[in-house]
């Protein structure tokens, strides 16, 4: 009727043991260690810098490259933003749907009509945010997410 209790102490022993015979088995058949060549490119183009890291081992049985671009994020983002809507607009005219396509058209029409604003209002942000003008910041901040 009444079950003996086992001791938790014992439990995680036994649970101790079996990785341990686990990870004995693992590292005689794997040798963790991997040698080889590191090579690493550097660059920038017209969105910003990268840098390019490729690891080869001496096999070559094994490569991983990795790739990093970094540079300033608001040109990136109109830019993105820019072939995004074109990209888009493109899509549309391949499926036919243009109402769709007119809609796109305007929006890069009235995106690229409202550059220089956007970047005029973006240079008074960081003005006012320096000079620490923070309810005009908070006007100019709404300003420009209205052309956005």
């Amino acid at each position: 009727m009444f079950k003996k209790r086992k001791n938790p102490f014992d439990l995680m022993n036994h649970f101790d043991s079996m990785f341990e015979n686990f990870d004995s088995m693992m590292s005689s058949q794997f040798n963790p260690i991997v040698f080889g060549d590191v090579k690493t490119e550097t660059g920038s183009d017209e969105t910003g810098n990268w840098t390019k890291n490729s690891f080869i081992s001496e096999d070559g049985s094994l490569s991983v490259t990795s790739f990093v671009r970094t540079g300033p994020s608001s040109k990136r983002k109109e830019t993105d933003k820019l072939s995004t809507l074109k990209s888009k607009l493109e899509l549309a005219v391949e499926k036919q749907d243009f109402e769709e396509a007119v809609k796109l058209r305007d929006e890069i029409k009235k995106f690229e009509k409202n550059k220089e604003k956007i970047e005029s209002l973006k240079s008074d942000l960081e003005k006012s945010i320096k000079e620490q003008n923070f309810e005009k910041s908070i006007e100019l901040r709404d300003k420009l997410k209205s052309f956005e």
